[in-house]
């Protein structure tokens, strides 16, 4: 009924409960809406910052397509090392890391990545507390942009 107030049969309960969600500046559809558009444009940045770097990669409507239910934003075709730490995957958060935010985000999601997929980079783009990036020797490793040390599979070898 929040979702679509016209189906309430009191017009006046309908006109009131749809100007609630309207001016509802924390947890409304519109609020929804923006987060979800801002969250898919920190997804394109990323992808950006990737071609740029010329690494390969598959984005999350990418793994979909091959059947995957679970999946991160991105996962790289070939592993990168960031921070002396193995990344397979990336997953793009447009928000700040807050213990609660984060220890959901853990157990609902990242650890189900690592489990498939191996050891990943979450960027969360507006920072994140600095506790919280207690699990890098697990394999989940926080940033809050995009990582400028990336080594790639090639780099650091001696080939003389």
């Amino acid at each position: 009924m929040l979702r679509e107030p016209s189906l309430i049969p009191d017009k006046a309960l309908a006109n009131h409960i749809y100007q609630c969600t309207i001016n509802d500046c924390c947890y409304g559809p519109l609020v929804d809406c923006i987060k979800h558009a801002i969250g898919q444009e920190h997804e394109v940045l990323l992808r950006d910052k990737l071609k740029e770097k010329n690494l390969s990669f598959l984005d999350e409507n990418q793994l979909r397509a091959r059947g995957y239910d679970k999946t991160p934003d991105i996962i790289l075709e070939v592993p990168i090392a960031v921070e002396g730490h193995i990344v397979h995957w990336i997953e793009s958060k447009a928000s700040f890391g807050d213990d609660h935010s984060h220890r959901t985000y853990l157990n609902e999601q990242f650890w189900s990545y690592w489990n498939r997929f191996g050891p990943g980079l979450v960027i969360y783009w507006h920072g994140f507390i600095g506790e919280l990036d207690s699990q890098r020797d697990r394999g989940i490793l926080l940033k809050d942009c995009f990582p400028t040390d990336i080594v790639t599979l090639g780099q650091g070898t001696d080939r003389d």
